[in-house]
């Protein structure tokens, strides 16, 4: 089967140039007005809003498995959504914010959400524009899918494991760490210190989805189900812990795999859908907050403030922290021309052994900007926009955008033309990854994408790296 791509997908890219232009003079302008910012960035939306709708509308792929549909929608839910809504409800910002100056830099927040949303786009477009005018789309070959090597998934699963068995135990109270909510984990001494020894259970879920992947591939749907059950049993610590961004990207990855190549989606299935997302979204953090947690859960899941909570407080407060992440930039916080990047390369060191290794990005950024909260443990994002633009400047925002846009759809294109347990293992981890990054940070979220890659790409080619070996002996 052939298909080209749409004209008008691959095409358009010197009007979104030129506003992407319009959006970086604005950001420097100096302007006392809102109004061009404002326009700027609904213009932009629109933009975004024709990418989501072609991509679902494109009949040829499933829409959720591009990563760059993920940002885009994150980014209007953050710089969009959230404003608009906190207007319309005369919603109050949550008390963090309550001493700082969240409106002073509103024309360079929204000067940087539109560069953002079109850098992507951007991205995207050329990524297709130069790709082949027509690509086969091709269905799984059962028999060109190499089995997953079964003795290394037990011994990765294991190590895996017992990283995070290492963590819980470390911290006094394993079964609170694990199944205990945060309000629980506080109350057990649970501190920060390791944390990214917690995303080491993502790696042992890797090895599980490089199965579900193979399994996929095969079109074995028993043998698919078993797997899609057990990687949810890896989903409940995080939903018991009220994590959100761990939870749902669990989530995400699964419906990723199964969805790649189904292009149906039932009516009943997007019904079930749309009552789950609420669920989803609202219930870990209610029971997070609640004293005797399960119990107060149950009728408050729906309710209409915990709802609007979602839109207008922390969840989605981004949009405010990065104006003043800005207002602070050049004076309280420098540039640091790469270095948060760098920490990427020490990170896996225990601070344990290296008491003065760098910290994270976001708590750099909580020490000068929310001190108190910072001394108190609490951390807060600052939306994917904050470290590139901390890092190069509005450059680094435009480059760190488009090339999300360019490898998301390069992925994404691939997996249609070449499908393999490998690429539907990749793209479902970035992809669902994107979710995470665009509320968080690259070099403080990479290793829950970074952990079960590894995991699944060593299983899932051990026998390819055997093959040769012996071919070569």
């Amino acid at each position: 089967m052939k298909y080209k791509h749409q004209p008008q997908y691959a095409t358009g890219i010197t009007i979104r140039i030129l506003f992407l232009v319009s959006a970086i003079l604005i950001y420097d302008s100096g302007l006392q007005s809102s109004a061009p910012s404002i326009f700027i960035l609904f213009v932009s939306t629109l933009f975004a809003i024709i990418e989501l709708q072609q991509s679902i509308k494109f009949k040829n792929h499933s829409a959720i498995a591009n990563g760059k549909n993920w940002i885009l929608a994150s980014l209007l839910l953050i710089f969009v959504v959230s404003p608009v809504i906190r207007i319309i409800t005369r919603s109050a910002l949550p008390l963090v914010f309550a001493v700082q100056d969240t409106n002073s830099k509103l024309i360079q927040v929204n000067s940087l959400a539109s560069i953002a949303i079109l850098a992507l786009i951007l991205g995207s477009r050329i990524s297709s524009k130069y790709a082949a005018e027509s690509t086969t789309v091709k269905l799984p070959q059962n028999e060109k899918t190499m089995r997953p090597s079964l003795s290394l998934s037990i011994l990765l699963v294991i190590f895996w494991l017992g990283l995070y068995s290492y963590w819980a135990i470390s911290k006094g109270n394993p079964a609170a760490a694990i199944f205990g909510s945060r309000t629980s984990q506080q109350l057990a001494g649970i501190a920060k210190s390791n944390g990214y020894l917690l995303d080491s259970l993502y790696g042992a879920l890797g090895v599980f989805t490089a199965w579900l992947a193979y399994s996929i591939m095969l079109n074995k749907d028993a043998l698919a189900k078993k797997f899609v059950a057990i990687c949810l049993l890896f989903a409940i610590p995080s939903l018991l812990q009220g994590d959100r961004s761990k939870f749902i990207f669990f989530i995400l990855v699964i419906l990723i795999m199964l969805t790649s190549f189904n292009k149906k989606i039932k009516r009943t299935h997007i019904v079930i859908a749309l009552i789950l997302i609420p669920i989803l979204v609202v219930a870990p953090r209610v029971y997070r907050q609640s004293a005797t947690n399960i119990s107060q859960v149950n009728g408050n899941v729906l309710s209409t403030a915990n709802l609007l909570d979602t839109f207008t407080k922390e969840d989605t407060a981004m949009a405010p922290a990065l104006s003043i992440l800005v207002n602070n930039l050049g004076t309280n916080i420098k540039y640091q021309y790469g270095a948060s990047y760098l920490n990427l390369i020490v990170k896996p060191i225990p601070r344990s052994i290296w008491v003065n290794k760098p910290i994270e990005f976001d708590s750099q950024m909580m020490r000068v900007l929310f001190p108190k909260y910072a001394a108190m443990g609490v951390g807060f994002a600052f939306s994917a926009i904050s470290e590139p633009l901390v890092n190069f400047g509005i450059f680094g925002v435009l480059i760190f955008f488009f090339l999300l846009g360019f490898g998301t759809q390069k992925l994404a294109e691939t997996l249609r033309s070449r499908p393999s347990s490998t690429l539907l293992f990749v793209n479902a981890w970035l992809a669902g990854f994107m979710f995470v990054l665009t509320r968080g940070n690259l070099s403080v979220d990479f290793q829950r994408a970074l952990f079960p890659l590894l995991s699944g790409l060593i299983v899932l080619n051990a026998g390819k790296f055997s093959s040769r070996i012996k071919g070569e002996a």
